[in-house]
């Protein structure tokens, strides 16, 4: 069942300007790491528009009963992406990495020198962060596989989303496409409805509005959120069941088109409190850092 990549809705550049000039102004994450991500939506718009992704027949696929228990539709070790894109990319994304300056350029040529020596195998390391929850160091290798494998995974998820039923009632945090925890969550409409975006497949999925979003804590004496003046629209949702946090942020009164992952870095001083309040976070931003 091959996905039709025309599906997949183009990128709001006003958008992406507006956020990229609100983390910078922070001066909080490195200018070079900035323009790194930059370069990096700037690639993987054009990689969505030509990736080729093919879905296993929907037999194949967990039942609508299934999903409603809590498995996802396909597990993220058989989630459907463009293996041969991402290899193509592989090298982009290293470079990109190298002309980035900084840090990042020094572990660019680490890795790549690793990849030259035989020592880390392209396909190997992208099969590898399908299967495993969270990413193995080192960091640069996260980058380069998550920003690799992430257009066609989500052009994939897109196209899987239509085959969940509308309305289904889904009462657990991780992501019902492929069971990967959520990046992030926001409220959106009128009712301040709860969503999450995975962190994987960047499937967006509404989840309940009281609970933990990583252990499905709902005991609201175990569940807390703190607010920062300085981040209107911004709380961060903790667990002392599991000792996790995730940040929610509110959409309802907010004009044009969100970015989600873009709202996390530029949130990143809020993670930093809660980490120093013994407070952890599952999960790496979107880019694989």
């Amino acid at each position: 069942m091959p996905a039709d990549p025309q599906a997949v809705p183009p990128i709001d550049n006003d958008a992406v300007a507006a956020a990229l000039s609100t983390i910078r102004a922070q001066q909080i994450i490195p200018a070079e790491l900035i323009t790194l991500v930059e370069g990096v939506i700037l690639l993987s718009e054009s990689a969505r528009k030509q990736a080729k992704v093919t879905l296993p027949a929907r037999e194949a696929m967990a039942s609508d009963e299934e999903l409603f228990a809590g498995r996802p539709l396909l597990p993220s070790r058989d989630f459907p992406c463009d293996m041969n894109q991402a290899l193509e990319l592989f090298p982009r994304l290293l470079a990109l990495m190298a002309d980035s300056g900084g840090e990042a350029a020094l572990a660019a040529r680490a890795l790549q020198d690793a990849v030259d020596a035989g020592e880390i195998s392209p396909s190997v390391a992208l099969n590898a962060r399908l299967h495993e929850a969270v990413p193995r160091p080192p960091r640069a290798l996260d980058f380069v596989t998550t920003s690799a494998l992430a257009p066609s995974l989500a052009l994939a998820a897109e196209q899987l989303a239509k085959l969940v039923p509308e309305n289904m009632p889904y009462e657990h945090g991780h992501c019902p496409l492929c069971g990967s925890q959520p990046l992030i969550s926001f409220l959106r409409g009128a009712e301040g409805q709860r969503h999450a975006v995975c962190s994987l497949c960047a499937h967006e999925y509404r989840i309940r509005r009281i609970a933990c979003a990583y252990c499905d804590e709902a005991d609201q004496d175990k569940l807390k959120l703190f607010r920062v003046q300085d981040y209107p629209g911004v709380r961060v949702d903790v667990c002392d069941t599991c000792k996790a946090y995730i940040k929610t942020l509110d959409y309802r009164e907010q004009d044009g088109n969100p970015i989600p992952s873009l709202d996390d870095l530029a949130t990143v001083a809020l993670d930093i409190m809660a980490q120093q309040q013994g407070y952890s976070r599952p999960v790496l931003y979107a880019w694989g850092f």
